[in-house]
């Protein structure tokens, strides 16, 4: 089983375990485990030519081999961003997302908050350049109960795509964990300067779920 963990085209992944692999002319592509179950890494090839390039984003029926399941895409939404500074999250609707860098670069955290997961309070980080437009872009698949956040560290602003299993509405009353949860102890680069109000009064893990932290 063939394992990632380094610096891949500018882009710094997490311990990675391949999972399903197409090696056709016209269909490459290949999807990812992570040590999180139901965190997924989708990398599809890019066929470039004297006109530009062309990459499938998006194809639900390679996820749904891998996960075992139904994933339906109900809404794709566009998530700019000023750049070095910005952070959105650690959000977990209840919801399937699909999400990808169009341009600039960001890090990004997901963090189990299952309380029944093995993998509970962990969380995988991933930094993605897409400083360079002509790259091919990764896109990250985050299943139900895992909260995905990203903090935009580059130069240059941040353009995010959200593909989403349900209708967004808004974040207010949504679960979600403050960015710098201690159980969750997660590494920021750098320091955010901009987030949403929201995401500054967000709970920690130990407010929404007690008894997973009292002594037994």
């Amino acid at each position: 089983m063939e394992i990632i963990e380094e610096k891949v085209d500018g882009n710094i992944l997490p311990r990675l375990h391949l999972l399903k692999e197409d090696t056709g002319e016209y269909t490459q592509y290949r999807i990812w485990g992570t040590e999180i179950d139901g965190l997924l890494v989708w990398d599809r090839k890019i066929y470039p030519d004297e006109r530009g390039y062309y990459q499938e984003l998006i194809k639900t029926e390679e996820i749904e081999k891998v996960i075992g399941r139904p994933l339906e895409i109900k809404q794709i939404g566009l998530s700019y961003n000023e750049p070095h500074g910005v952070l959105r999250g650690l959000h977990a609707e209840p919801m399937d997302k699909i999400v990808m860098v169009q341009s600039g670069k960001v890090f990004i955290a997901v963090a189990d908050i299952r309380p029944k997961s093995p993998t509970f309070k962990k969380h995988v980080t991933f930094t993605l350049d897409q400083t360079d437009h002509r790259k091919a872009k990764i896109a990250i698949v985050i299943c139900n109960g895992l909260a995905n956040s990203f903090l935009t560290i580059g130069p240059e602003e941040v353009n995010y795509i959200y593909a989403v299993s349900k209708p967004y509405t808004t974040s207010e009353g949504k679960r979600a964990i403050k960015w710098n949860d201690p159980d969750l102890n997660i590494a920021w680069p750098i320091k955010p300067t901009i987030m949403s109000g929201v995401d500054k009064e967000n709970e920690s893990l130990r407010d929404l779920f007690p008894e997973e932290f009292s002594q037994k």
